[in-house]
């Protein structure tokens, strides 16, 4: 393992040289440039959260006269990238790549696991591009995920109103001035033993998605007018899933998607909004997909969405607010499941030069449940970008 990472580190080493050096071609027909940022967090909690600096949804009874004050601090969220890009060919067609990682893969089994997380994969893919057409192939954004809300979460509005995942896919996309729709076919990584631990050994394991023998179909259409656009997207799928007495029953996934994004003035306003079935895949139904017994699986139906509002200041200075909420249907859970997800949230951001940038949100996090207390947090964080 040292001896991979430290490969991988004199690998990207090389790449920043050549990048570095008037951005030269690394031979003579590909580009190669180095980008990403160093991230830190600070965050105050006061309650205990489920997946910690995550925040993934509040736990039950836990509310500020209840609950247990935490404070953390990380910087396992710093990414770095690497694009490549290959000469024009006929027809002005270009070959690209891009390969993307973090620091947020897992963690090791120790009490310093904070500050020695794990190498994870983001992007990995190769792309045709022509000014009508593009075709990629590898790990890339799902179709339904984006636009995302501009806040220090790491994990984006998720289980909170913002559906989003990455897959490995075959996507093909047409464009236009005033429009572009793309079509994809993706691995189908269901999202139901995602949270659980695996078994030792397991590297690539298989589950509910992929025993239907067949890929999870995902499709967007994008308009665009002036300074608005707008976008509806949707993927559809199966996952074959066992009931108690491990009898299998092929379950629908699927999804229906709409945002905008907008500008008028200083003024930047975001929304977006979606309903579906199963979508613990995509972080929806608070994390929550089916339900089952001993001779039935059922379904999760999900609707929510998130909305902000983003105002510029000046070139320094600037104010987001928004929120999301994620509201499973009641009468498709069952007692002590998570019935609902209420976020709040607003900060400020002051840039210092061009590559330094400081946050300092607030977010207000409410969690209900089905026959139990609901769970609340205030989270206070502040996070410093040094982007390259």
């Amino acid at each position: 393992m040292k001896k991979i990472l430290t490969g991988l580190i004199l690998c990207v080493f090389v790449l920043f040289f050549n990048a570095y050096a008037g951005n030269k071609n690394v031979n003579s027909e590909f580009k190669v440039k180095l980008y990403g940022f160093v991230k830190f967090e600070t965050i105050l909690d006061n309650t205990e959260l489920a997946k910690g600096d995550w925040m993934l949804f509040a736990r039950s009874g836990q509310n500020s006269s209840s609950g247990q004050n935490i404070f953390t601090m990380n910087a396992r969220h710093t990414r770095l990238g690497i694009k490549i890009s290959g000469p024009e060919a006929k027809g002005k067609r270009r070959i690209n790549g891009l390969v993307e990682f973090d620091f947020a893969g897992g963690f090791t089994n120790s009490s310093t696991a904070a500050r020695q997380p794990v190498l994870r994969l983001r992007h990995a893919w190769v792309e045709i591009n022509t000014p009508k057409y593009e075709a990629r192939f590898g790990q890339d954004w799902a179709l339904i995920s984006g636009p995302f809300p501009n806040t220090t979460s790491f994990v984006v509005g998720a289980g909170k109103g913002n559906l989003w995942m990455r897959y490995a896919q075959m996507r093909l996309t047409f464009k236009n001035n005033k429009s572009k729709i793309a079509f994809s076919l993706n691995r189908p990584m269901a999202g139901n033993i995602k949270y659980n631990d695996f078994e030792s050994g397991d590297f690539d394991p298989v589950g509910d998605g992929e025993r239907t023998g067949l890929p999870w179909l995902m499709g967007r259409l994008w308009l665009y007018s002036g300074k608005t656009s707008f976008s509806v997207s949707g993927h559809y799928g199966t996952e074959k899933i066992t009931d108690l007495s491990g009898s299998p029953h092929n379950m629908v996934t699927y999804s229906v998607n709409a945002d905008f994004i907008s500008s008028f003035g200083p003024f930047f306003v975001t929304g977006r909004g979606f309903l579906g079935e199963n979508l613990n895949s995509f972080f929806g139904g608070v994390f929550q997909g089916f339900t089952r017994d001993s001779l039935s699986v059922n379904n999760v139906k999900s609707k929510g969405g998130w909305g902000q509002i983003k105002f510029k200041i000046n070139d320094l200075w600037g104010i987001t607010a928004g929120g999301g909420v994620d509201d499973p249907v009641n009468s498709d859970i069952d007692s002590g499941m998570r019935s609902k997800n209420q976020w709040l949230f607003a900060n400020i951001t002051h840039t210092v030069q061009k590559s330094l940038i400081f946050m300092l949100e607030c977010d207000y996090l409410k969690t209900s449940y089905i026959d139990r207390e609901e769970g609340e947090n205030i989270r206070f964080q502040f996070v410093t970008y040094f982007k390259f």
